[in-house]
């Protein structure tokens, strides 16, 4: 409990989480602006208050507000005064949210409570765009992770309150609401131009597969709640949850959740930076091609990449705990610790493995 508290740590990977918020909340009230531009102020229609009706802003109020926190949003993922911009945006999008029960979803006010936390971490400390160095040295990015921990804690929560919300809910456990959900599938893609192989749409429409799925569902959001915290299984866990909300995103229409979820998975990444290696072949075109490619996506600064006009492989890959690996194996390293090849990262593990059994067995 001392450590939970008292913890100092790198803070760099709260800059592109920061990013990832501030995006996903210009995306939420862009949302806004454009239902008001077609629709008119919902406060002119039937709404249903959750604060007293004399707090209701009139049109102009409400323009107002969605124009503050377009600027606050921005000013966010800037870096100019992020940590402010995060506070006054989150707080003036909740205050929104109270404004009319008609407009309230789970994933709107996930992502305004989750930005609103993450305006207490020291995440103005790197990938401040306006602002040079755009990144704080390593030792003026140390600082206390307790409102990172809150942060990660209900990224936890949302999972244990869905699961539960499932587990109570006959309908869901039985598969009847992804049944309906499965149902509708086809006619979904195939609004937009995408013809699902029939096989697949029989397979859709059974109650067995919905009841499965169903189960899963509520096992695996189990899981998450508790395996992003256990450092052994954490990798199997995060890979689980893109997995899932891949899946949610490809046959439901739950707005922007599932990229928030995704998003807050940079909280649970190890803070420290740079603890990794990747040392390519300076002479190999294509050692110097991967080396650039590595330092494009590698976001949240994992690795060391070093030259070497020496090497004897194109690329060598030393982790975090001093193992180096080359080729495939070498390759899911890299996956392993990079977000945007991380969906990867478990295949070349398997196919790595397996040749590796292989060798073995013609080595007997």
């Amino acid at each position: 409990m001392t450590r939970f508290f008292n913890e100092a740590r790198d803070a760099y990977l709260l800059g592109p989480l920061r990013l990832a918020l501030s995006t996903l909340l210009l995306w939420n009230t862009s949302r806004g602006i454009v239902e008001l531009a077609r629709g008119g102020y919902f406060g002119d229609f039937f709404h249903i208050p959750i604060v007293p009706e004399a707090w209701l802003p009139s049109a102009t109020g409400y323009a107002v507000i969605l124009a503050v926190q377009i600027v606050t949003g921005v000013m966010a993922f800037l870096g100019v005064w992020p940590r402010p911009a995060l506070l006054t945006a989150s707080t003036l999008g909740l205050f929104v949210l109270t404004l009319d029960r008609l407009q309230y979803h789970n994933n709107r006010y996930a992502l305004l409570l989750l930005a609103l936390l993450l305006g207490f971490t020291p995440c103005d400390r790197s990938w401040s765009i306006a602002r040079r160095p755009h990144t704080l040295p390593r030792g003026e990015r140390v600082a206390s992770t307790l409102a990172r921990r809150l942060f990660q804690a209900q990224v936890s929560l949302i999972y244990l309150s869905s699961a539960c919300g499932k587990l109570v809910d006959a309908d869901w456990r039985s598969g009847q609401v992804l049944f309906v959900r499965f149902a509708s599938t086809g006619e979904f893609w195939a609004a937009r131009g995408v013809s699902l192989p029939s096989s697949l749409l029989q397979l859709l429409s059974s109650a067995f597969f919905a009841s499965g799925a169903a189960k899963l569902a509520i096992a695996s959001e189990l899981f998450l709640a508790v395996g992003m915290w256990l450092p052994r299984v954490r990798r199997f866990a995060l890979y689980l949850g893109v997995v899932f909300h891949f899946t949610i995103e490809i046959s439901a229409r739950v707005e922007l959740f599932s990229w928030l979820m995704v998003a807050s998975y940079l909280a649970f990444v190890v803070p420290e930076v740079r603890e990794r290696r990747f040392v390519f072949d300076a002479g190999s075109r294509l050692a110097r091609a991967l080396a650039r490619v590595l330092a494009l996506l590698d976001w949240c600064a994992r690795f060391e990449i070093v030259p070497n006009d020496r090497a004897a492989r194109t690329f060598a890959v030393t982790n975090r705990g001093g193992r180096t690996e080359y080729g495939l194996r070498g390759a899911a390293l890299v996956a392993e610790a990079v977000p945007a090849l991380f969906p990867f990262w478990l295949p070349l593990y398997v196919v790595s493995r397996t040749r590796k059994r292989e060798r073995r067995s013609l080595a007997r």
